[in-house]
């Protein structure tokens, strides 16, 4: 008891003015976003004020905005990093072909609503001329020194009709006060102060909670509270994401939110350390991110029942269009397809999140052609999708509905009304029955969250043989959740909610047929000597062409008869005709001969196998995310690998790539040992190479160990790397399990 008075006396004395919202409710109640449970509350009195906690008006207008841009831009650019030391010379930052109006083109026409740029990385450069650093444009070659990026970016943001955003870091590594608490605190205070008073309307204020100088010995304390309290002063109607009161870090950076998404969550306000904690800092497991942001349940019955505080606090999924968030012209090729980022719309935006998508300039200061088409294709699929609902215009009956909210208004294209049973009935079940038959495989459903979010669990059937026949159905709606399932042609479809907190409600249902797409399997990979490739399409009846080459396949490519057996490396580029006539868009896959065999004395981690046995030699190189699936992982274990060439051959340079991530607790190999044989059993040592790249430095490092020398005749080469074995004493995971990552082995 007085440990849970203690927690609600400091939520409600030092947090209300930030966190708690009060505005008016339907019949001139009073909605909240905000409500401390007493310990008696028995769970029915429990769910009931769950089911009352609603958005702010602010939450509100965040959420429905569904879709919304990071760009990482700075320093970081220009060295071909993912985090900068701050030691950086001003003088690299010059984007010569500067554009914040190609930006705000390019983004609004991939959909999304707003624009959130990194005005400050962890390396302190600031995109603004700001009074309170010497790292920052002012003293860059860019625009003489004239410049602002910041500045045309919010303008571009104004013209073209998008909402602008701010992510100022809080860790800072160029900053001299940094470590020193009070005095870093104030300056990052007139930092913030500079970017809420400056650029007009904000409207989302981003911080995550890296803090990364363990190892030098300055422990900064984050003053969060005087953090928000001013920005809640300059931006009144910003949200504060996702260190912050107003919206949650989903718990990864994959695109991918929960099935089961709830809005509402418990107790949120004891973990902001632990999110803090989390935010850009894990091992490759995982393994110590908390579990109040990764896993599966955050607000059911089960977890509310014990207690202290409700929170309305939506869910943000971040995740960038490439491996890196920064631009990395080695990642030009790697950037996720109009399909990935259309599935990981449907895994955040149809999961009862805002999907917060990267997308990086490049050198020049413009998106990239490869960039601005994958959101192009992705557009233009999620347009085909949606451009129809094919239930406008059918009858609509439902078991309940209370006088003021009827089953039809879920059809009206009004967000402000909405179908809800009669009070006291938590279930419902409503019946569309369309004007003909329709054939449709995406279902939408939205809850009008305004007064809170209610339903726990629901089906969808359709009339099929004289029958129902269910096809999907999933727990929480949220705010809006998109289904997909085969192809369904029905007169009626059916919607059973099986449980809500309180009566349901939806404001919008919708059924959509998406285009056609064409599937390759196994979608790219390396092989020895041939490898045999099917491709289908999820649309009856479909004509597949294809082509082996880089010309875009049409009507007159090769038509798609049986398995593909290809040969020699090749671009595989296909695309499908629906009945109707639709086109896919265009999809490909890169399939690599491996010239080399190679042996593995000691096993890879079936995590990160990097593709499986050819990894290290199939010709793809691994980025700077060691998630792309292209690097190998090994822990604790040295590498010890032997490639067979085939036949004596003379030899002159052999590489190999290694991979250092600290924060992820992936070191570079103490030493790098080649070997040649000429029967596989007797080796010679050609080259030891020592790493010189400290262990404590921080950021995404990929290394090439060379070794050149005069022409060797082997057949067999052996490539031995020493794993670092165990954390080092000062690692945040000191003891634990050392990563080694490696990569393409190459010999010349």
């Amino acid at each position: 008891m007085q440990v849970k008075f203690l927690i609600s006396a400091l939520i409600l004395g030092v947090l209300s003015p930030v966190v708690l919202c009060q505005e008016p409710g339907e019949n001139g109640q009073k909605g909240r976003n905000f409500v401390v449970l007493k310990p008696g509350d028995a769970i029915a009195e429990r769910v009931r004020k769950a089911a009352n906690v609603a958005p702010s008006t602010r939450q509100l207008k965040w959420q429905e905005r569904e879709f919304i841009a990071f760009t990482h831009f700075g320093m970081d650019t220009f060295t071909d990093r993912e985090w900068g030391e701050g030691t950086e010379s001003v003088s690299l930052f010059n984007p010569a072909a500067f554009n914040a109006g190609q930006w705000v083109k390019v983004l609004k026409a991939a959909g999304m609503k707003m624009l959130i740029i990194t005005a400050k990385h962890h390396d302190g450069f600031c995109l603004w001329p700001s009074k309170y650093t010497e790292h920052s444009v002012k003293n860059s070659p860019w625009r003489q020194g004239k410049g602002d990026v910041v500045r045309e970016v919010a303008d571009a943001c104004r013209e073209y009709g998008l909402k602008f955003g701010i992510y100022l870091s809080p860790w800072d590594r160029h900053e001299p006060t940094y470590g020193n608490s009070p005095l870093y605190n104030e300056h990052f205070k007139n930092q913030l102060r500079e970017l809420l008073t400056t650029y007009g309307q904000v409207s989302e204020v981003w911080f995550d909670g890296a803090c990364g100088e363990g190892p030098n010995g300055k422990k900064q304390v984050y003053d969060w509270q005087s953090y928000y309290a001013l920005a809640r002063e300059l931006q009144p109607e910003a949200v504060i994401a996702v260190m912050g009161p107003d919206v949650r870090w989903v718990g990864t950076e994959s695109g991918y939110g929960r099935e089961t998404e709830w809005s509402v969550v418990p107790d949120v306000l004891q973990n902001l350390d632990s999110i803090a904690y989390g935010s850009q800092q894990h091992p490759v497991e995982g393994a110590f991110v908390p579990g109040d942001l990764t896993g599966e349940d955050l607000g059911s019955r089960e977890r509310i029942k014990s207690a202290l505080t409700l929170l309305w606090y939506p869910s943000e999924v971040d995740v960038s269009i490439r491996p890196g968030w920064f631009y990395h012209e080695s990642e030009d090729s790697r950037v996720k397809s109009p399909e990935k980022l259309v599935d990981i719309y449907y895994s955040s935006v149809g999961r009862n999140s805002v999907l917060l998508l990267n997308v990086p300039p490049d050198k020049s200061g413009q998106i990239h052609e490869s960039d601005v088409k994958s959101l192009t294709g992705m557009r233009k699929i999620l347009d085909q999708t949606f451009r129809k609902n094919l239930a406008q215009g059918s009858k609509v009956s439902v078991s309940s509905e209370s006088e003021r909210h009827q089953g039809s208004y879920i059809l009206d294209d009004d967000p402000g009304t909405y179908w809800s049973t009669d009070e006291g009935v938590d279930s419902g079940r409503i019946v569309v029955e369309f004007p003909r038959q329709e054939t449709f495989d995406r279902l939408m459903l939205q809850e009008y969250i305004g007064i809170g979010q209610r339903i726990e669990n629901f089906s969808a059937e359709a009339w099929e043989g004289g029958k129902w026949v269910e096809f999907c159905g999933g727990t929480t709606v949220g705010y809006k959740r998109l289904l997909r399932f085969p192809v369904i042609t029905t007169g009626k479809l059916r919607l059973i909610i099986s449980r809500s907190r309180q009566s349901p409600t939806l404001s919008s249902l919708g059924v959509f047929k998406a285009p056609p797409e064409v599937l390759i399997e196994p979608e790219g990979g390396a092989f020895v000597d041939s490898m045999k490739v099917s491709l289908s399409s999820d649309s009856k009846n479909a004509l597949i062409r294809y082509t082996l080459d880089t010309i875009p396949p049409g009507e007159k490519a090769q038509l798609y008869s049986g398995p593909v057996t290809i040969k020699k490396s090749s671009l595989l580029a296909a695309v499908c005709f629906a009945p109707d006539g639709v086109e896919s868009l265009v999809k490909s896959a890169e399939f690599t001969k491996a010239l080399k065999g190679i042996r593995l004395r000691t096993p890879f981690s079936s995590n990160y196998s990097g593709g499986g046995m050819l990894a290290l030699v199939d010709g793809i190189h691994g980025s700077r995310d060691f998630r792309d699936g292209h690097w190998q992982g090994y822990e604790r274990d040295d590498l010890d690998a032997i490639i067979d060439l085939g036949g004596q051959a003379d030899i002159k340079h052999i590489s190999a790539n290694f991979f250092q991530d600290v924060t992820s607790w992936i070191f570079l190999p103490r030493w790098v040992e080649y070997a040649v044989s000429a029967d596989g059993d007797k080796f010679e040592v050609i080259s030891l190479l020592k790493n010189e790249i400290p262990d404590e430095q921080t950021g995404a490092v990929i290394k090439s160990f060379d070794a050149a020398f005069e022409k060797i005749k082997a057949r067999f080469i052996r490539v031995r790397a020493k794993n670092i074995g165990a954390c080092p004493p000062w690692h945040q995971g000191a003891g634990g399990k050392a990563w080694l990552f490696a990569d393409e082995i190459t010999v010349e």
